[in-house]
This record gives C-alpha cells, structure tokens and sequence, in this order.
C-alpha cells in the first residue's frame, strides 16, 4: 500500500503531495549546505520510485527559481516564500524533490543526510537528480509555468 505524504506552502498556495512504496523511516531527507537551502532551511526528500504531484492555485503567486547551475526549479510561493519543491527536466520527464519541512508531519522520515551538490557541475548535478529524485512529477494543472 502507497503511503501519501500532504502539505506545501504556509499560506496554501502551493500543495505537494508525496507518494512512496518505501516505508517512512526508511526514507531519508537531504540537507544541501548550498547558500539558497540554508537559507531557506530546505531538506529535499524523494524516492525515485515514488510520485510527487504539484498543484498551485493561483500561479501568478507562483515563482520557479533557478540558481547555481540553474539546471533546477525551486516552486516557491510568493505570498509567503515557502520553497516547496524542486524540479528539473531529465530526458524529456520530470524530475523532482518536495521540501520535508512542508509536509504535515515531516518527523516520520529517517534521519536527514547533508549533499552537497555545490561541488559538482552542472552535468553532474542532473546525472545525480536522475538516481536519487522521483521521476514520476505531476503538476496538476493545465497551464503552462515554463517548464
């Protein structure tokens, strides 16, 4: 049985809904150390076998940020700055990560684990994102967020 995973931004905006196979404590958060998840106390938790299904109720309050490589998109909420989730485009599919500390009960998962992706390039970074992120990334409405 799938277990699903709620929440999303403080202000409700943005909602990401996780789904896993794997039991919870067996899943393990990553705390990257670059600048931008620091400051944004961001830990990124996926399961490559999982989903992640997005859904933004008004997308004009809706920001897709790049930084570093710019290889990834950070869906933040621009009424109340919550990072929920982040996405990059691999071989024609999406990619993604949901932000733990977004979800409603984030104190089921295993212990977090530091990355830091910052130390490698931009080609390694999404030969990395294609291992470990959830490669089933829905977003639940039908229009275009540049993508």
């Amino acid at each position: 049985m799938s277990n699903e995973f709620a929440g999303g931004c403080y202000c409700g905006n943005i909602t990401v809904t996780f789904h896993s196979e794997t039991a919870p404590e067996d899943l393990h958060p990553r705390t990257c150390d670059c600048g931008f998840c620091v400051r944004n106390g961001a830990n990124w938790l996926s399961d490559p076998e999982g989903k992640i299904e997005i859904d933004v109720m008004n997308e004009a309050a809706l920001s897709l940020y790049s930084q570093g490589s710019e290889s990834a998109k950070f869906w933040i909420c621009q009424r109340c700055g919550t990072a929920s989730a982040v996405t990059c485009e691999i071989d024609g599919r999406l990619h993604g990560a949901v932000n733990v500390n977004c979800l409603d009960n984030p104190t089921v998962f295993g212990g977090s684990e530091t990355v830091s992706p910052k130390t490698l390039d931009a080609e390694n970074k999404i030969e990395r994102w294609s291992d470990v992120w959830t490669k089933d990334v829905i977003v639940k409405e039908a229009w275009d967020v540049g993508l």
